[in-house]
Order: structure tokens, then C-alpha cells, then sequence
């Protein structure tokens, strides 16, 4: 059997190219006594369907009483039928009841919303953008009060609490007030269990907090029931099709400034479809029916418990933030807002960082380094104190007078302990009770004491370099230039 192709192929062949029944066959790989046959009949017939009898077929009409009826089940009409004396498989009729039930269609109510009564959240995937070092996924946050269907929306890196809480009180602001209600989808931003069965959603504490100090009501939708948020839904799809099309951003930055523009010039002064009148002129008549915006703004950071490790560091988000040194290893609190980050200790914030999007990035104040170095200096000279002390008993002594003639106390000590070192410490010991006697409190003098009364060694038969300053006191007799003088004609 042919197919529909071949059929118009061989009426082709014969009827325009004037091909003989022999050429046209071997044309098409065919036999000759096919092209006839079919070049014999006025039009194209398939293969026919044998007619197998099935042992449904004196129960259909009481199947399709059935199911014009009720919507029943497969297993309620199997059942049913047995009673009437069926005999095939239920698998045979669950076949034949897919095909047969009248599909049912979903009815929806339009939904009709007051000026200021309510508004719908939701987010949005975009792509990926670029966030210094690593690529992120890009969202766009969308909030549309449903009376005006006035627009706003936001890209964001991340759909997380403080993003979703700081993107209201912006939408909020570019609103001019409040709507009565916010109607959100089951994200965990706001929802951590939504409503089954009839129970009530229970919503995420920090939201509930965020939306009392608002002044709005949070409405969770029915699980798998986008309808009831279908301003939102079509508002996300708009900005992906309209908006985001053939579009490419090198920041977010970038991206949220042409998105405004966009919503600006666009999106909120077209004449909807659903109002007939433009989001921007309908906004000016619903401002007056929204709630006033709150008198403090609402705090939207969220707080995280951690512990700074030995290197004066905290981890957030795959990111290192510095704190001050005096807050090495010990428990600390990270409170991140979408824009910034403060690290608190005992209720007092001891570091403040702009929150980074990069992977593996290490976020450092240079104040805190500074911090560390005065830390370590201070360590350093209470170790260089203890050692001289360490001297003997008149160390003490010789270090006060360094210091009350403002010399360079610290230099002075580490140049007499490297003579500890040389000549042994009791020797030292005795030349600095006779610097104290003497009056004289340089490092040099001592050095000089010890090289020049008793003629003292170094200890440990160490090789002594003399300083290079030395190298110039050196006195040495004038040379005798008598013998460059050549007398006339000896040349």
C-alpha cells in the first residue's frame, strides 16, 4: 500500500512529465502494475481499518449514559457493567473511557478588586546575569495592584526573604501607599506551609512582622491554583516577552535602569486591555483608597548566628566579610539586608560591608587590617619589653631613661638584645649598670663598652660584622705620590 505522497507522485509523473507506466515505476521503485492501479482511480484511499468486533461494543451506549450523567470513575463503570454481564478486562475499558469522556474545561469567575483593596506578588525568571566573579540567575520581582494594574518590578540575584520584603517597600514607594492586601504565591519568603484541605497557610514570621509594621495583609493562594494570582502571572509573562526579547545586560545595574525606563515609557501609560485606560492615569484616582506608607521604614534584613574564625572573618553566602580582630573566634550575629551587611556582637554592630554576589570572595574594611596590625605591634613590644627586662636588673632602669630623653626606645632595645645574644647577657648586664653610672643611653655606647674595656669575645666564637657606619672613621696615612713625579727626557 501506498502512501498519500506516492499517489500524487505518480499522477505527476504520468499526467505532466508524460512519463510512460514503465518509467514512472522505476522512478518511484515501484511496480508497474501498482501505477496502473492507481492511475485507474480518481482519488487517494488509505488503508482501511479491519473491523475486529470488541466486547465493548454492546456496552457503549450504556457507557456513554454513564458518562453524560456523572463523571465516573473507570473503576465505578467496570464495576457497573460486570453487574450487566461484562466480560473483558478492566484494562480494555479504561482505554475506551480515555477516549470517550467529554473532556471538562475549567470555569473561572472574573475577579473584580476596589480601588487600594489589593495588589499580587510574584516572582520571575529572566536568565542568568552577571555578578562580579560568577554568573546568577536572574529574577524579576513583580507587584501589580489589581484595581489600576499598575506595574512595578525589580531584577533581583537572589529570591530570598530580604530581597522579597525590600522589594515591597520599594513597590510601596513608587506606589505612593499601601494596598489593604497582598496576594503572594507559596514561595517561603512568605509561606512556609500553604493551606490543604481547608487549613489556614501559615506564613513566614518575618513577613507577618514586615506586613504588620506595613500595614497589609498577607493572602497566600490555593496550592496549584495560579488563577487566583492571574494579573501577576500575565504581568511576568509581558515583561518576558516584551521586555526581556532579544535583550542581553552586562549588570544588574544596568538591567533595573532600562527595566524603569521601560515601565516608565511602556508598560504603565499603554491602554490595558482589561481597564481600557492607561496604569499610570488609574494610579492617580486609586492613590487616594491606599493606605499612607509607614511612618519608619520597616527593617528587611534577616539574621544569620555564626562564629568568626581565627583570620577575623565571617562566611555569608559563600563570601568572607573581615571584623574587627577583637572579634576573632568568638559568636557573632549577621544581619543582611539585599544592598548591605552588619555583623553585631552582643547587640552592637562591630562591622559594616556592602553585601557582595560573587562566589568565594574575600570582603575586607581596611580599618580592620589596621586594627589587627596595631594588635600585633602591641604584642610585638610587650614581647621586646619582657625581653629586655630579661637582661638584668638594671635593664629596667636603662629602658625608663630611653624613654624620658625620647629616643627610639624600641630601636635601642632590639640592637642591646642582639648584643645579649652575641656577648651573653651577663656581660650586657654589666656594661648597662655602667651606662646608667655614665649617663649615656645609646645602643652604640654599649656596643663600644663591650669591644673596648676587657677586650671582651663574643660569645660562641660568632664572626662580628662591623657596622657600616664604622667603615668611615677609619684613619689611614697619605700615600706617597712623590714616585707618579717623572723627571723631563726619562720617557
Amino acid at each position: 500500500m501506498i502512501n498519500r505522497d506516492t499517489y500524487h507522485w505518480i499522477h505527476f509523473y504520468s499526467e505532466q512529465q508524460k512519463l510512460g507506466v514503465g518509467q514512472t515505476a522505476a522512478k518511484l521503485g515501484i511496480s508497474e502494475s501498482t501505477v496502473r492501479r492507481h492511475l485507474a482511480e480518481s482519488g487517494y484511499e488509505g488503508r482501511k481499518a479491519r473491523e475486529v468486533p470488541s466486547v465493548l461494543d454492546e456496552f457503549e451506549p450504556i457507557i456513554g449514559k454513564m458518562l453524560s450523567a456523572h463523571p465516573y470513575t473507570s473503576s465505578q463503570i467496570f464495576q457497573r457493567l460486570k453487574e450487566n454481564g461484562y466480560t473483558g478486562s478492566y484494562s480494555t475499558l479504561r482505554r475506551h473511557v480515555s477516549q470517550v469522556r467529554p473532556p471538562v474545561k475549567k470555569a473561572f469567575f472574573k475577579l473584580h478588586f476596589a480601588p487600594g483593596e489589593a495588589a499580587q506578588a510574584d516572582f520571575g525568571s529572566c536568565g542568568t546575569i552577571r555578578c562580579e566573579n560568577t554568573e546568577r540567575r536572574l529574577s524579576v520581582f513583580v507587584m501589580e495592584l489589581c484595581h489600576s494594574r499598575y506595574l512595578f518590578a525589580e531584577f533581583i540575584p537572589l529570591e530570598r526573604g530580604e530581597h522579597f520584603m525590600s522589594c515591597h517597600y520599594r513597590a510601596f514607594l513608587d506606589f505612593g501607599g499601601v494596598p489593604t492586601r497582598i496576594i503572594v504565591d507559596n514561595c517561603k519568603c512568605a509561606v512556609l506551609e500553604c493551606g490543604r484541605h481547608g487549613a489556614e497557610a501559615v506564613y513566614n514570621p518575618l513577613y507577618l512582622d514586615f506586613a504588620s509594621r506595613c500595614g497589609f495583609m498577607p493572602s497566600a493562594c490555593n496550592p496549584n491554583r495560579p488563577n487566583e494570582k492571574g494579573i501577576v502571572e500575565n504581568a511576568v509573562r509581558y515583561i518576558k516577552h516584551n521586555f526581556m526579547t532579544g535583550r542581553k545586560f552586562g549588570s544588574l545595574d544596568e538591567a533595573n535602569c532600562a527595566l524603569r525606563i521601560w515601565l516608565d515609557e511602556i508598560a504603565n501609560v499603554r491602554k490595558h486591555s482589561a481597564t481600557g485606560r492607561a496604569p499610570a492615569e488609574l494610579l492617580h484616582e486609586e492613590r487616594g483608597a491606599l493606605k499612607p506608607l509607614p511612618a519608619v521604614p520597616p527593617d528587611c534584613a534577616v539574621t544569620r548566628h555564626c562564629r568568626a574564625d581565627s583570620l577575623c572573618r565571617v562566611c555569608f553566602d559563600s563570601n568572607s566579610y573581615s571584623v574587627p580582630a577583637r572579634c576573632a573566634s568568638q559568636a557573632l550575629t549577621v544581619r543582611a539586608w539585599s544592598d548591605r551587611l552588619a555583623v553585631c556582637q552582643n547587640g552592637s554592630q562591630v562591622a559594616l560591608h556592602v553585601r557582595s554576589y560573587g562566589h568565594k570572595l574575600d570582603i575586607v574594611d581596611p580599618d580592620h587590617q589596621q586594627e589587627l596590625r596595631k594588635v600585633r605591634k602591641k604584642a610585638a613590644r610587650q614581647n621586646l619589653v619582657r625581653d629586655f627586662i630579661g637582661i638584668g636588673a638594671d635593664a629596667e632602669k636603662f629602658m625608663a631613661e630611653l624613654n624620658l630623653r625620647e629616643l627610639n626606645a624600641d630601636l635601642h632595645m632590639r640592637k642591646i638584645l642582639t648584643l645579649a645574644e652575641k656577648y651573653g647577657r651577663e656581660a650586657v648586664a654589666a656594661v648597662l649598670g655602667d651606662m646608667l653610672q655614665f649617663q649615656v643611653f645609646r645602643a652604640e655606647y654599649v656596643e663600644n663598652r663591650l669591644l673596648t674595656v676587657g677586650r671582651i669575645r663574643p660569645a660562641g666564637g660568632r664572626l662580628h660584622v662591623p657596622r657600616a657606619g664604622d667603615m668611615l672613621n677609619i684613619e689611614l696615612a697619605r700615600p706617597d705620590l712623590s714616585i707618579y713625579q717623572q723627571k723631563k727626557g726619562e720617557f
